[in-house]
């Protein structure tokens, strides 16, 4: 083996240039398919980082037909007690309840329709990335004191009936063209509802989209007013004051998002302890599958109607776009491995057809055919060797650089990937396999484009090879 090797490598001292050249496209092929799959293994986790951590969580809880219809009565009753018991699972790190809803949104004379997050800012820190998107202000932090509602005496009940009575009243008259304006109605009724449901002593602080507070003018301290239904299906208006301001990077969410405590959201809605969705975050995202199984089987006894899913099941576009990539720089590699191929056979065959009045003559001396074969091969595993030497520092030193300080793409401005918001710097992720495959493959391509100029060698005639020119 040791004469083998010593051979292949005078062989390839004796045309450094032709040498040179093999090397340095081997090289070249191997240090940019690293790059390139570790870029692709950064663009790969920045999707699933910035879904899991930008809103979705790892796994998330849901009344079985919420996803599907979206209605504001679909919640998860119980709300405290169903995060005591996910919160008390060793595979949950952290668990967010939140509640979603509709609103109509003015400051001056500008006007948007809006829609309502409420979260717990205390455990939504441990679950996402919201608190971190202040560009201005502050995150929301404790829920405004709201004073307790009071029952109806009998008295208010039986005027309560009467407004009752009076507006279908109205609404039939309406319906006849007759005119039923009525202030004292309305009047009536808004004391019934702050008598069941007063307004808060303060404002609740809420946080804005970056966009929503730009189409609005609002500012860090402005008061907004928000017009929403409730539960019971009572439109009522609420004072509000912008706490801060967010920028998540989707451009529907950063038009339309306000945030608020999870706490002043059901106030607003009247729906006391109940949440349309509790986001999870497990101790380990690979074992995301065996989380979702432990969950599942601790729900499901005490609240069949709960569903479980993981990120990937709420999001499959994400999962289906990172495999649609993975493909397709997989095969850009192939495509520089199948032409870096090529360029060995072709300077080996070169090599082959110059020595043929050497091979020939080892021949003549003795020497085999399947050793011709080794010799050759042999001569292509050691070019190939030390150029993937080369290629392994060369995609080592691009793609630390790029993991470490990413690739500027801000000159592209903002953008999302299915509706996940993208950083500034594109990141590579370098890892074992995105050093090891390219050089195996390449080892690989090497060897079988080593075979037809070894075969050829080996098929040379003495008689003929040593009279060639």
């Amino acid at each position: 083996m040791g004469l083998y090797i010593r051979l292949a490598w005078r062989n390839l001292l004796r045309n450094t240039k032709r040498s040179s050249v093999t090397a340095l496209g081997i090289t070249l092929g191997i240090g940019f398919c690293i790059t390139t799959l570790a870029i692709m293994d950064g663009l790969s986790h920045d999707l699933i980082t910035g879904t899991t951590q930008g809103q979705v969580g790892h796994i998330q809880v849901h009344e079985q037909d919420y996803l599907a219809k979206r209605q504001l009565q679909q919640t998860i009753e119980n709300n405290s007690q169903v995060l005591l018991e996910l919160r008390d699972l060793n595979s949950v790190k952290a668990a967010a309840a939140r509640l979603y809803s509709f609103g109509y949104l003015s400051k001056d004379d500008k006007s948007i329709g809006v829609s309502l997050l409420g979260v717990e800012p205390k455990h939504e820190r441990q679950v996402t990335s919201l608190a971190e998107q202040i560009v201005d202000g502050s995150f929301i932090s404790e829920p405004t004191p709201w004073p307790k509602g009071q029952a109806l005496s009998e008295a208010q009940l039986a005027l309560d009936e009467q407004l009752t009575e009076q507006a279908i009243a109205n609404a039939f008259a309406e319906l006849d063209g007759l005119d039923t304006t009525s202030n004292e109605l309305q009047l009536h009724t808004n004391e019934l509802i702050d008598t069941l449901a007063p307004l808060p002593f303060t404002l609740p602080q809420v946080v804005l989209g970056v966009k929503l507070a730009k189409n609005l003018q609002a500012n860090v301290g402005d008061e907004i007013t928000l017009l929403f239904e409730t539960a019971q299906g009572a439109q009522q208006s609420l004072q509000l004051q912008v706490a801060g301001i967010s920028r998540q990077g989707t451009d529907l969410i950063d038009r339309t998002r306000m945030i608020f405590h999870l706490e002043d959201l059901q106030k607003l809605l009247q729906l006391p302890n109940q949440s349309h969705e509790i986001a999870i975050s497990t101790m380990n995202l690979q074992k995301v599958d065996f989380a979702q199984q432990v969950i599942s089987d601790v729900l499901g006894s005490s609240y069949p109607q709960l569903s479980v899913q993981t990120w990937s099941q709420l999001r499959p576009d994400i999962l289906a776009l990172i495999q649609s990539n993975q493909a397709l720089m997989g095969t850009l590699v192939f495509i520089i491995f199948l032409i870096a191929g090529v360029g060995v056979m072709n300077a080996m065959l070169v090599s082959v057809m110059e020595r043929r009045k050497e091979l020939s003559l080892l021949k003549a001396l003795g020497l085999k055919g399947p050793n011709v074969v080794w010799l050759v091969t042999v001569e292509t595993l050691v070019l190939t060797f030390v150029a993937s030497i080369a290629g392994l520092a060369m995609g080592i030193v691009l793609g630390s650089y790029l993991q470490k300080y990413g690739w500027d793409i801000s000159q592209f401005g903002e953008f999302s990937l299915a509706g996940v918001g993208m950083t500034s710097a594109l990141k590579a992720k370098l890892t074992l396999n995105n050093l090891l495959i390219p050089v195996i493959v390449m080892f690989v391509i090497a060897l079988l484009a080593a075979l037809y100029p070894a075969f050829s060698a080996a098929r040379l005639e003495p008689a003929q090879g040593m009279r060639a020119s």
